[in-house]
């Protein structure tokens, strides 16, 4: 499906992409927040979670997605909110019209509203990333 018209790219939107030319395959990803600059943060969709079993921190960061939630998903999966990842809003509106990227949905509200919660109170992220992204 490409985006459709009367949808804007915002905060909980669920998009796939094979845009990210450092990943070998398609990633579902959330948009989470955006700057001054025009781009939008976005945390990954992962199926499991691999090494961060290591630091607890990280763990915590991992917020879990059923796939009884989002008919899309094969798997159960994470949110991997340990990282922001930025991207240029024209990079991915262009996307759409190649269709390499497509959209999904969106987290449910009281998934998204967590979501925050645990970004707000995370010391992985500087004040002024909390300001910028999550406010």
């Amino acid at each position: 499906m490409i985006l459709p018209d009367s949808l804007l790219i915002k905060r909980g939107v669920i998009l796939h992409s094979t845009i990210f030319e450092y990943i070998d395959h398609g990633k579902f990803f959330v948009i989470i927040g955006e700057d001054e600059d025009n781009y939008i943060g976005l945390f990954f969709i992962n199926s499991n979670i691999n090494y961060f079993n290591r630091k607890q921190e990280l763990f915590e960061m991992q917020y879990p997605l059923l796939k009884r939630d989002y008919e899309f998903l094969d798997y159960d999966s994470f949110l991997c909110c340990t990282e922001i990842t930025k991207l240029s809003k024209k990079k991915l509106t262009d996307s759409f019209s190649t269709k390499v990227s497509e959209y999904k949905g969106a987290l449910q509200q009281e998934h998204l509203d967590a979501v925050l919660n645990l970004v707000r109170k995370s010391k992985l992220f500087t004040d002024e990333e909390k300001e910028i992204y999550f406010k």
